[in-house]
């Protein structure tokens, strides 16, 4: 194979892995660090203002990464050997990057859904002090965190099973 192809794959896999770092991470970050630590130290308007202003620098990563793992997951399925062509599904290899692809498509609807939805409301209702419509949305925020969580480490080890696939032939 060539050199010059096998150093282009290999830095289109580097940036398909520092994006996902950077999104799953993230969340990673968020649930088990960030919002037990300011929930122990802080009252919640000042909680609900870090938050604010934490989402929404991580909005513009997780977006960046959402389009940098789209453009070199494309590059990355084309070149694969194990790929068989669009809507093909005649491996365990397709049939898994399928499955992982439609919780990647729902994992990228989530994302949106918090950051363009949930946290608009949350911080103008942060905003206003305690209310029973605050508690109800933190509880979404913490449900979606923990789906979201939860959808990345599915995601993370159905690629290692792809990759494993990949490597083995």
């Amino acid at each position: 194979m060539n050199l010059n192809f096998l150093f282009l794959m290999g830095f289109v896999n580097w940036l398909h892995l520092f994006a996902t770092v950077i999104w799953i991470g993230g969340i990673t970050t968020n649930f088990l660090v960030l919002l037990p630590s300011m929930g122990k130290v802080l009252d919640p308007p000042n909680m609900g203002k870090l938050m604010g202003a934490i989402m929404k620098r991580f909005r513009v990563l997780i977006y960046i990464s959402i389009g940098v793992l789209i453009i070199t997951g494309i590059f990355m399925n084309i070149f694969n050997k194990n790929y068989q062509g669009f809507m093909r599904f005649g491996n365990t290899w397709t049939v898994l990057t399928l499955i992982k692809h439609i919780l990647t498509i729902f994992f990228i609807i989530l994302a949106i859904y918090i950051f363009e939805c949930l946290f608009p409301k949350l911080s103008r209702l942060t905003k206003k002090g305690p209310s029973p419509d605050l508690s109800k949305f933190q509880k979404l925020q913490l449900n979606l965190l923990i789906t979201s969580f939860i959808l990345g480490i599915i995601i993370l080890f159905l690629t290692g099973i792809i990759t494993a696939i990949s490597s083995s032939f």
